[in-house]
């Protein structure tokens, strides 16, 4: 693929182990998928650093969601959430124990992406009225450091 084509993402459901499901288009830039997608399985080991989260622009509208930090070239998964909370990943899944700063009600994954070299990676896409006062958070994965991002809260 040259960077310009177009891959499905699949992710699986968190909760109850339902199958999967492909979400979205995605190419360097990740399009938002914030509805009607189900959270992640996950595992693995406790965070050791924070990368940052940024976001810009208007909702409902074109958002673009930045994180730096991260660890380079690894998958990125950007959560969405209706509201903020603290959620442990269950133990049985990748990312075990890693506390989120999200409610686990309608908590879902919106994209996923890999970060660059330097660890820079980002998220864009039409964000729907549904989405606007919901919380995004990102978490690295499937990596042993299950890294989380600050909460970031969509505009209203």
């Amino acid at each position: 693929m040259d960077g310009r084509g177009e891959a499905g993402a699949t992710v699986y459901n968190l909760s109850d182990g339902g199958g999967k499901e492909t979400v979205m288009n995605a190419s360097r830039s990740v399009r938002l998928a914030l509805w009607g997608v189900a959270a992640a399985a996950l595992w693995a080991a406790p965070a050791l650093a924070q990368p940052v989260l940024m976001l810009e622009g208007s909702c409902p509208g074109f958002m673009r969601a930045e994180v730096s930090g991260a660890r380079p070239s690894r998958s990125i998964l950007l959560l969405f959430a209706p509201n903020q909370g603290s959620y442990t990943l269950p133990y049985h899944h990748w990312c075990g124990g890693t506390r989120l700063g999200l409610n686990w009600r309608g908590l879902r994954i919106a994209a996923a992406a890999r970060a660059d070299e330097n660890g820079f990676a980002f998220f864009e896409g039409n964000a729907g009225p549904l989405a606007c006062g919901g919380y995004l958070q990102t978490l690295n994965y499937p990596d042993a450091s299950c890294e989380t991002s600050n909460v970031v809260r969509i505009p209203d």
